[in-house]
């Protein structure tokens, strides 16, 4: 498994991206292959951390180059208030491995 988590400063509540993620973007997500989880953490009120999970490191650039220029780009982007922090790696231990 691989794992891609990013931070998120955003220009508005985190809670108000709740049902876009939930009604959209997940589904999105879940079309594309190798995708297995996301989460979304409320980490402060303007603070977002998001963990996806994908199978392989290729599902991952996939994935990202599918919702990152779509969603993302139409849905969160725009409320960005500081460059995104991204970390990607493989997962070596878990409940799922």
């Amino acid at each position: 498994m691989f794992a891609v988590v990013n931070h998120l400063m955003l220009n508005k509540p985190v809670d108000e991206f709740r049902e876009a993620i939930q009604t959209s973007g997940l589904p999105l997500l879940q079309s594309l292959q190798g995708f297995r989880d996301l989460y979304f953490v409320k980490a402060g009120d303007d603070h977002a951390i998001v963990v996806l999970i994908w199978e392989t490191g290729a599902d991952a650039q996939n994935g990202a180059a599918v919702f990152g220029p779509t969603w993302f780009a139409k849905n969160l982007a725009p409320f960005l208030k500081a460059e995104q922090q991204r970390s990607v790696g493989q997962v070596i231990a878990g409940s799922q491995i």
